[in-house]
């Protein structure tokens, strides 16, 4: 996992010395250059029409019934 970043100090392990660095254009201790940290990436759901419409019509559902309580 060379382009992996860790912790909340923002480092990546660099490929070539395998050493957690800071985010950098080079490595400070071998001088190659370090990749780009990979962005965070979010995870997309794929709904059909029929999913999204029952989707909805079971939150106006729960809804209608916690406020019936």
């Amino acid at each position: 996992m060379p382009e992996e970043v860790t912790g909340a100090a923002k480092s990546v392990i660099c490929p070539h010395c395998s050493r957690e660095v800071p985010i950098a254009k080079r490595c400070p201790h071998c001088g190659q250059i370090l990749p780009k940290p990979k962005k965070k990436s979010w995870k997309t759901y794929k709904l059909t029409p029929v999913e999204i419409f029952l989707a909805i019509l079971g939150t106006v559902v729960l809804l209608i019934a916690l406020v019936a309580l």
